[in-house]
């Protein structure tokens, strides 16, 4: 049965279980917070769903270090490189883009990269810690391959991510984080949990057929497709994104990409753009809005909501559940039960 969990109790939980995985304190709680923010946005798939199997199991098998040694190296006045040395993601990159954010308090403009990494969460996340500063924040993330090329068969690139987030004046934030392919293996698991199936034109076989069972994702043999799923649909723009997305973290940072990988596991990218260095804060903020209202006042056809910007949904989501609990689908939760006695926790007290 599915259940809601309070956010701040949820947080608990999740810091006291990569406590017991191994991490040293600050590092759960900055991990725990991270997770919990993609649970509030409403981003399911990159909270605690990921908690047991990828993280606290990674972390206690020694697959991710405990205790890494997070270097960083200034090329530049405005731009550096962060070795992660294998650690959960969160960290090195929450380092990154503190960093972006304090050259771009100097210089305009940060820029760092990050390579040797692990999955770091919800992109939505990072560049709201520019937006929180008056900043423009972006963000770029490459892992391993799951997605075909335009027209191709097997799996020839990372699902790689690529997000924007930019203050307004009296509306939230927007916030835009995508995968710029038609599916995540998340999201196949929660297909799955809920008895749907994929149309045709996000996951192809090993002969190119279409996958309807999201369980077929998992086949190493079968491959996602880029957005747009053909070439009469422009599969071209979503592949060229993802390649923008490989070049920004995994070339420039050294690595080379989910394509070649030399340096470690995942790559990312960090940009913080501070707006008074380009045009005056007020009217960057003003502009914003007005770009928000043309968007709710847009047209729209018969039957369907007025228009949103990115962001607005999951601003609502967050407010909603940060009042009311977290809702968490019974397979999760499962999963977490499962967690919880191995580490010897309690889930009594999570549920409101």
């Amino acid at each position: 049965m599915n259940k809601k969990a309070d956010a701040k109790k949820l947080e608990r939980f999740t810091v006291l279980s990569l406590q017991k995985a191994g991490l040293q304190d600050d590092d759960a709680n900055l991990a725990a917070e991270i997770l919990i923010d993609a649970d509030l946005r409403g981003i399911d798939t990159h909270g605690v769903m990921n908690l047991h199997k990828y993280y606290v199991n990674k972390v206690k098998s020694g697959i991710i270090k405990s205790r890494p040694e997070i270097k960083l190296q200034m090329k530049s006045p405005a731009g550096g490189v962060i070795n992660a040395d294998n650690s959960l993601g969160f960290i090195a990159c929450h380092k990154a883009m503190n960093k972006a954010i304090d050259i771009a308090k100097e210089y305009g403009t940060g820029w760092v990269s990050v390579y040797n990494s692990n999955h770091c969460g919800a992109g939505a996340y990072y560049v709201l810690m520019a937006v929180k500063e008056n900043m423009v924040g972006l963000f770029f993330s490459s892992g391993g391959t799951s997605v075909a090329g335009p027209n191709g068969l097997g799996r020839l690139i990372g699902n790689n991510v690529i997000a924007i987030g930019a203050p307004a004046g009296k509306y939230p934030p927007l916030v835009f984080d995508t995968a710029p392919a038609m599916s995540i293996s998340n999201k196949a698991h929660i297909m799955s949990w809920n008895n749907k199936k994929y149309p045709e034109g996000f996951v192809i076989d090993k002969k190119g057929k279409p996958v309807i069972d999201p369980q077929g994702y998992f086949d190493p043999l079968s491959a996602v497709l880029p957005l747009g799923s053909d070439i009469i649909h422009g599969v071209h723009k979503g592949f060229g994104l993802l390649l923008m997305s490989d070049i920004l973290t995994g070339v420039l940072s050294g690595d080379g990409g989910s394509m070649l990988r030399y340096l470690g596991a995942e790559t990312h990218a960090f940009c913080a753009l501070r707006i008074n260095a380009f045009t005056e804060e007020k009217r960057f903020k003003k502009l914003m809005d007005e770009i928000i209202e043309r968007i709710h006042n847009a047209p729209t056809v018969e039957g369907a909501e007025k228009m949103r910007y990115p962001g607005e949904r999951e601003d609502e989501i967050y407010k909603d559940r940060i009042k009311n609990g977290i809702p968490l689908h019974e397979k999760i939760i499962e999963d977490l039960s499962i967690m919880s006695k191995e580490l010897s926790l309690s889930m009594d007290d999570l549920w409101v």
